[in-house]
């Protein structure tokens, strides 16, 4: 038996998805990692999420973790809606923790992408652009692409080569959530183009703008003050919810 099964997407060249698993960065014992689509083995725990995954942490509560002790959902994306509906109650009955992404979800404690606890936020190099665009592989057919600003697809390299290309802007333009998320935590301007709601659901929200007509918006874009303090804090809080497990 293992002591952790690291449940989230994993079968897609996503950088935000793959990055966004807490097994990545916390230390929970001997692990191994799965997809949403994969039986789980004998665990101790099963930790699903994060990311925009609200339904199949669901699906796999119910039908691939039954051979864990316990399970624990770590800061998922789920709305309002979500959390007072038959599917959340099931998926509270079937868990010793519930957590979500999302800022103000009453009866759901708050706990941002666990991917803020990655050392490459430590010390960020100095930007060396005044503007980035980091778009979504599969969100940008009609996204605005303004010549001389270099972009970056959420598909392509690693979290290590995301954080850098956002870290060499002042400014980074992004209809991508962990875009969005990482250069706010890295302290850059944001000037984000979103194309549904989960971008309205962080405890501070980006400036938003069209994404089909943003570069006029740009000057517009801000900073948000604190954000990867808060996100290292609350998952450090609930990191040791989870160890403190019986």
């Amino acid at each position: 038996m293992i002591d952790a099964a690291f449940i989230h997407r994993r079968r897609k060249n996503n950088v935000g998805d793959l990055a966004c698993s807490p097994g990545n960065y916390l230390n929970l014992g001997s692990h191994r990692f799965f997809d949403f689509s994969e039986d789980t083995p004998d665990c101790k725990l099963a930790i699903l999420g994060g990311g925009q995954v609200f339904q199949e942490c669901v699906s796999s509560c119910v039908y691939k973790t039954a051979g864990a002790d316990k399970r624990v959902v770590w800061g998922v994306g789920l709305s309002a809606k979500d959390s007072k509906s038959v599917e959340f109650d099931l998926l509270d009955a079937s868990c010793a923790l519930v957590s979500t992404r999302n800022w103000g979800v009453e009866g759901c404690e708050y706990v941002p992408c666990a991917s803020a606890m990655s050392p490459l936020f430590d010390a960020p190099a100095d930007p060396t652009r005044d503007v980035v665009l980091f778009s979504h592989a599969r969100k940008s057919e009609h996204l605005q692409r303004v010549k001389g600003i270099p972009e970056l697809s959420n598909d392509t390299g690693t979290m290590e080569d995301a954080i850098a290309f956002l870290a060499s802007a002042e400014t980074v333009v992004t209809n991508s959530y962990h875009g969005t998320y990482w250069a706010m935590c890295l302290g850059r301007r944001v000037l984000c183009l979103p194309f549904n709601q989960k971008f309205q659901s962080f405890r501070q929200n980006p400036i938003m703008a069209a994404p089909d007509d943003w570069s006029d918006q740009i000057k517009h874009a801000e900073r948000r003050n604190d954000v990867l303090e808060d996100a290292r804090f609350h998952n450090s809080r609930f990191y040791e919810k989870v160890c403190n497990l019986s």
